[in-house]
């Protein structure tokens, strides 16, 4: 699993409890994509999109690789 720099300070800055589901969502999936990697057509990367915990997440999984890289995290602003 891997968290590219300029998305860490937005990881980081979540509630903790939002960032502790996150987190356990993002390594369930690395672990899955790690069991699936044989059943998967090499030719990625793939784009995985979901909401975890409120917040939009884009997910690459690049099963040559066999990574899985945060891509896009969005958390919808509260409305007033």
């Amino acid at each position: 699993m891997l968290i590219p720099h300029g998305l860490q300070a937005a990881v980081e800055g979540l509630p903790s409890e939002t960032r502790q589901e996150l987190l356990a969502e993002l390594f369930r999936l690395a672990a899955l994509a790690r069991q699936e990697q044989g059943q998967l057509p090499a030719d990625g990367p793939y784009t995985l999109r979901m909401d975890v915990a409120g917040c939009q997440v884009s997910v690459e999984l690049e099963p040559s690789r066999s990574r899985l890289t945060l891509a896009g995290l969005m958390r919808p602003q509260p409305l007033e």
